[in-house]
């Protein structure tokens, strides 16, 4: 940034007084801020007046920014031109007047003006040809329904957690009356005599097999129910058991597997040996 000063010394009643005209720069482009001080340098007991400068024409924009302090003293000002057209310009004529006690003293003291060139940015790009036209700039709306719209969806969602907090269904916990359950041996009987040979052969060897798997399992807590026939018979020293119960037992379930799968088909007088056969084994275990 360069600075560009003018000093106007007056001498004035054997006061030596000196006008400072500041110009930031004297080259621009069309909108660019030209800083302009004015400051008067050697004040004693005068105070001063500064004229009122407004816009004379639309090419160049005068605007006040600040007055200029010493020692809560008044004693200069700063302005801001903005032009608006290409050319060569200067300064707006300015003149100050001196108060002493309220009264004017002196003549007024004109402060020299500065010239300063403004040219166009297109002027000093090396690109002539016309500029692409700019997409239109989004105005955002006096009305916000976007916001509104959103604040809206928000307060439904948070409406409907709260809806369906308050429908919820709370976990209903009962406690286990552990006097009706039945005892394996129990169980086991009964699921025996209501078993039905009438259905399916697969069905009922199922129904078979799955008795005597539940009797092993609640009455010795090994989970027979998960286990295939083949994995009982590989875990025997798991059963405390006699060794041809449990083999018979084993028989059995290898035998009902070959129904179950459609690999064998027993009689009628089998089906009734298979179901005594594990009967006893209820029984004696």
């Amino acid at each position: 940034m360069k600075v560009f000063i003018l000093l106007s010394p007056i001498i004035l009643f054997g006061q030596y007084l000196s006008v400072n005209s500041e110009l930031d720069t004297t080259r621009g482009f069309i909108g660019d801020v030209f800083n302009w001080t004015i400051k008067v340098e050697g004040l004693n007991q005068q105070t001063i007046k500064l004229p009122e400068l407004t816009s004379q024409d639309d090419t160049i924009s005068i605007k006040m920014k600040n007055y200029i302090y010493k020692e809560d003293k008044l004693y200069g000002i700063q302005y801001e031109l903005i032009p608006w057209d290409t050319g060569r310009f200067k300064t707006p004529g300015f003149s100050i007047r001196l108060l002493n006690n309220g009264k004017f003293e002196g003549d007024s003291i004109i402060a020299d003006p500065i010239y300063f060139s403004v040219s166009s940015i297109l002027t000093s790009s090396t690109k002539t040809d016309f500029q692409d036209i700019k997409d239109p700039v989004p105005v955002k709306g006096i009305f916000p329904i976007r916001l509104l719209l959103y604040c809206f969806i928000l307060i439904v969602i948070v409406l409907g957690i709260a809806w369906v907090w308050r429908k919820r269904q709370l976990p209903r916990y009962h406690k286990i009356d552990y006097s009706n359950i039945e005892a394996p041996y129990a169980r086991a009987s009964r699921r025996l005599r209501e078993l039905d040979d009438s259905g399916l052969i697969k069905e009922y060897y199922s129904e078979l097999s799955h008795i005597s798997r539940e009797y092993i399992e609640t009455k010795y807590f090994i989970r027979t129910l998960e286990m295939t026939s083949e994995e009982i018979d590989e875990a025997r020293k798991l059963f405390p058991v006699k060794s041809d119960h449990l083999s018979e037992w084993i028989k059995f379930l290898y035998a009902a597997d070959q129904v179950k799968y459609a690999r064998s088909i027993p009689k009628a007088e089998m089906m009734l040996i298979h179901k005594n056969k594990v009967k006893s084994m209820i029984e004696q275990l």
